[in-house]
């Protein structure tokens, strides 16, 4: 029987990994379902009267196709090469610690941390798989309880977290990128001791992670796996009920991640007022790459628009220019005022000084929102389900 792929957090029956049903149609029935005259709702994308015959299926496999292949698997396939190269350089670093060592260990974190938040975007599928997204980043740690296991871990040089394998047994964040922060950047000289507990300890989470993003990418190229899944949506499979659902499941992620920069990256640390700003809420905030972060999720969106095939394309082949242009405009003048930025966004975020710059950025991405959620949607004949944000 081909897998079916569950998101987690829900537990009706026929819930596929999407969020949305996957209800136990023959495909002659799916068939006879998708000739109809009538407007269908298959709870995770709703197919508008007004724009039903919007888009063509090729026109949406092409769409899909390019999205999968020249962006989800390359940026899965790169988070797993920097995570092994990150280890390796962990590996050296710990027999023999020193400054030239340590650099390459910190580029290196930061090289893996770019992949992720490039393919961070992505909030459905595998990465569902195996507790989600959370064994990667578990972030934000509302009551701190992830800090607390890290530190117990470290206080008691607990050296169960070591042996290959053991972290995929523990919480996830004792394993994911946020500890690996913590470890390396909270206090550097725990780490520069020849063969520190703490050195060791790091290299157990680059090799956890190393393992996870390989999991992921198998998952997703793999015969029968995710990659045909969505590149045979039009045909109807155990994921989706048609193309158009596929293709609102993209929509939905570029939605999201422009939810998640919103309201989690800069609406919580800057809080309602300046008095009221937190600045250790900001993401990452002890290897200062916060903005960098945002930048990459946001470069991310772009990408869904820009590349060939992606939405941009496909708005463009229907003639809606008009939103195509407005989406590109909005993406790079946000992507401009975040490189405009001089300080971590730990300092912006108290600074009086610059509060305006972050108010003028929060407005641009909410029209960014409507942009997306709105027309895009209306123009697409699609409408985005719920996201990681939503309740928020």
């Amino acid at each position: 029987m081909a897998k079916r792929w569950r998101r987690g957090r829900l537990s009706a029956p026929w819930t596929n990994q999407t969020g949305t049903l996957s209800l136990p149609f023959s495909k002659a029935f799916r068939s006879t379902l998708k000739g109809g005259a009538a407007a269908l709702l298959v709870t995770g994308s709703l197919l508008s009267p007004a724009s039903a015959g919007a888009i063509s299926t090729d026109q949406t496999t092409a769409l899909l196709t390019a999205l999968t292949d020249q962006l989800i698997v390359p940026g899965y396939t790169h988070l797993a090469e920097e995570s092994s190269q990150l280890a390796d350089v962990l590996d050296a670093y710990c027999t023999t610690p020193d400054t030239e060592g340590r650099t390459q260990v910190e580029a290196h974190f930061h090289t893996t941390m770019d992949a992720w938040q490039r393919v961070q975007i992505i909030q459905f599928g595998p990465i569902y798989e195996n507790r989600g997204p959370a064994r990667f980043q578990f972030w934000p740690d509302k009551r701190g309880t992830g800090q607390r296991q890290l530190r117990q871990v470290l206080n008691n040089q607990d050296e169960t977290v070591l042996p290959s394998g053991a972290l995929a047994e523990k919480s996830v964040a004792l394993g994911d990128l946020q500890a690996l922060e913590y470890v390396l950047f909270n206090d550097p000289d725990v780490t520069a001791q020849p063969d520190s507990f703490a050195c060791r300890y790091a290299l157990a989470i680059a090799r956890n992670q190393e393992i996870q993003a390989t999991e992921i990418v198998q998952m997703w190229t793999r015969n029968g796996g995710y990659r045909e899944q969505v590149l045979s949506a039009a045909e109807g499979t155990d994921v989706f009920f048609d193309e158009k659902e596929a293709a609102g499941r993209f929509l939905n992620d570029m939605a999201g991640a422009i939810d998640v920069v919103r309201l989690q990256k800069l609406d919580r640390p800057m809080g309602l007022t300046l008095t009221g700003a937190r600045p250790k809420r900001t993401e990452n905030w002890r290897s200062q790459r916060s903005l960098r972060n945002i930048q990459l999720n946001l470069e991310s969106v772009q990408q869904f628009l820009t590349v060939e095939d992606g939405f941009g394309d496909l708005l463009t082949s229907i003639g809606k220019d008009e939103t195509a242009t407005a989406m590109r405009e909005l993406v790079s003048e946000v992507l401009v005022d975040i490189a405009a930025f001089d300080q971590p966004l730990s300092e912006i975020v108290e600074d009086p000084d610059t509060r305006g710059d972050l108010e003028s950025l929060l407005a641009k991405l909410r029209s960014l929102q409507s942009v997306v959620r709105e027309q895009l949607a209306q123009d697409l004949g699609l409408v985005p389900g719920f996201n990681a944000t939503d309740g928020d």
